[in-house]
């Protein structure tokens, strides 16, 4: 925020205020000051009630006290001290009656609250108050805190929540905090907010102090440290694996940690857990984003947790896929990988889609020993997992949480890839393959992916009216229509950049946001990815398919759009009004 060091200003003439007839004024961007005649003295104090933004014009006063209509909060009119410890004092002025004019001193507005409000902040995230959040998060922005340092404070809260009340299904949580990040960068003003407070959503709640972890007594060496928590791993010991970690760190062995947990993540114990290997890729974008320091509790326990998870005793086809699993990794360690860029793609989809899991398997197999590069393989799973979203059967379950986790856990790859080599991304392909072969029962006709797709154009008289009219069949949950509608946007040559925005936009504001929010930054991420293949439209189809099948329609866009309001001084009646 700038500074505004104002001196003395007139704001209105002694007439214009009668007793018990207070005036609000405008002063610079947004801002409402209130003036009130008690006894006949003038008194001058912000307009916006400190606790959700009421004209306070429209109070009570009574014996110096100053109460909000609203809910009820009461002042002292003179020094603006809140009667209610949940309320923030209210800001006042000085006046100096010049004649028959009135005269305040607004004062130096350089905002300086900063440590206050990320206190509401933690507030909020304990009492999961959507209201509360929303409002110190749009202080904290519109009084110039970086957005990381904001986001800082939302992260110290959750590697304390997820031990308290979630474990290993604080991925989730996770999930939901990088991708409301990653998604929010995209966008500006409310629709920011939005996506930062939904992060934030995810992970309010209870948030404890743990007991203090500390590293084992030396002699203690990484390869000790390695070859023990991949044991753990396999047997499910979580907590032992936690020290392991913890111990690692402080040896200054943090560099490796992150790979480490790759690797356990792809095992063929595993297979049937898609979301830990998707997990842990989002743990490791939280330690790029906010670095080891802010970030170090929260991957100890967390990742522990996920890649010491206990797995259920198999039934017979995950026993099947495990074996198999196992019996090709010797070949697989061997090969020389990304070697060429010849790429039977129908071949490999047909293989993965024929509902066959040896020879599901058995492509992935030859796929990796050709030495097809990685990059290319990903993105085909990617599009294949997106095809099938834009092609399930929709008036039966349509199994989105699977199509998506498809979608997710194949992008993921890229990640797995960067962080834990090359290797540890041609196992994750297996679990791709499990994966798609488990949904088996969603009963999705296969198709080869470079097989041309419908090549109608939207019958629209430009790109604002499609993009109006797709959003529209969006919000009316007409999931038969928005396929073909978006294909005939994408095949008339408009944006599909700007298609996905404006689709983001919808989701953003409507309560199903939270968990579209890693299907629609795979979207975003992934479209430059598939440019030019012919199966790129079926990613932007079956995001709207998706967004469209799971809409709430129930809107929760009022606590965000309020708070961004209140942040810039304005009163929630003005807001009404306009």
């Amino acid at each position: 925020m700038k500074n505004k060091v104002l001196g003395w200003v007139k704001v209105a003439e002694l007439s214009e205020v009668p007793e018990g007839q207070p005036k609000a004024i405008k002063m610079g961007e947004g801002r409402s000051i209130a003036l009130f005649n008690e006894d006949g003295k003038i008194y001058a104090t912000d307009n916006q009630c400190p606790h959700m933004g009421y004209p306070l014009t429209r109070g009570t006063i009574r014996n110096g006290i100053l109460t909000c209509d609203w809910h009820r909060r009461s002042f002292d009119l003179e020094g603006g001290g809140c009667f209610h410890v949940e309320c923030d004092d209210l800001r006042t002025f000085p006046v100096d009656i010049r004649g028959d004019e009135i005269w305040i001193e607004p004062g130096d507005m350089t905002y300086r609250r900063a440590e206050e409000h990320k206190k509401l902040l933690r507030e909020g995230l304990l009492s999961e108050d959507r209201w509360t959040m929303s409002k110190a998060i749009a202080l904290l922005l519109k009084g110039g805190v970086p957005e990381e340092e904001v986001m800082g404070a939302i992260l110290e809260h959750v590697a304390r929540h997820i031990p308290s009340a979630h474990g290993s299904e604080g991925g989730e949580d996770v999930s939901k905090l990088i991708n409301g990040l990653r998604v929010g960068s995209r966008y500006e003003g409310e629709d920011r907010l939005i996506a930062v407070t939904t992060a934030a959503c995810s992970a309010a709640g209870e948030a404890r102090q743990r007991l203090e972890v500390v590293p084992l007594p030396e002699p203690v060496t990484w390869e000790k440290i390695s070859r023990w928590v991949r044991i753990f791993s396999y047997e499910g010991q979580a907590g032992r694996i936690e020290r392991c970690l913890f111990t690692a760190y402080h040896k200054g062995d943090e560099d490796k940690l992150r790979p480490l947990l790759f690797e356990c993540s792809v095992e063929p114990n595993f297979i049937d857990n898609p979301q830990i290997p998707l997990y842990v890729s989002y743990l490791s974008e939280v330690v790029d984003e906010f670095g080891w320091d802010r970030t170090a509790d929260l991957f100890f326990y967390l990742g522990a947790d996920l890649v010491g998870h206990h797995p259920a005793d198999p039934e017979r086809y995950r026993r099947d896929a495990i074996n198999l699993m196992k019996e090709m990794l010797p070949s697989i360690e061997s090969t020389a990988l990304e070697r060429t860029n010849k790429f039977d793609e129908d071949a490999f989809v047909e293989a993965l889609t024929s509902v066959n899991l040896q020879r599901s398997f058995e492509e992935v197999q030859a796929v990796i020993a050709d030495g097809v590069k990685l990059d290319r393989v990903i993105t085909t799973l990617v599009l294949l997992a997106a095809d099938r979203m834009a092609n399930t059967p929709v008036n039966v379950d349509a199994g989105w949480w699977n199509l998506t986790m498809e979608l997710n856990l194949a992008s993921s790859l890229r990640s797995a890839q960067q962080i834990g080599g090359n290797l540890v991304a041609a196992k994750g392909l297996f679990h791709v393959a499990w994966q798609i072969f488990a949904d088996r029962w969603i009963n999705i006709t296969s198709r080869p992916l470079s097989e041309p797709l419908s090549d109608e154009k939207l019958n629209v008289a430009n790109e604002d009216e499609g993009i109006k009219l797709i959003i529209g069949t969006i919000e009316s949950l007409n999931v038969q229509d928005v396929g073909p509608q978006v294909l005939g946007y994408l095949n008339s040559g408009y944006s599909g950049e700007r298609l996905i925005k404006e689709i983001g936009h919808s989701v953003l504001w409507d309560d199903t946001g939270s968990e579209v929010l890693p299907t629609l930054r795979t979207v975003f991420e992934e479209w430059q990815h598939a440019e030019g293949h012919p199966a790129q439209p079926q990613l932007l189809v079956g995001l709207a398919r998706y967004v469209t099948d799971i809409r709430s329609n129930t809107d929760n866009k009022s606590a965000a759009t309020t708070a961004m309001n209140f942040a810039e001084g304005r009163t929630t009646i003005e807001v009404f009004e306009e």
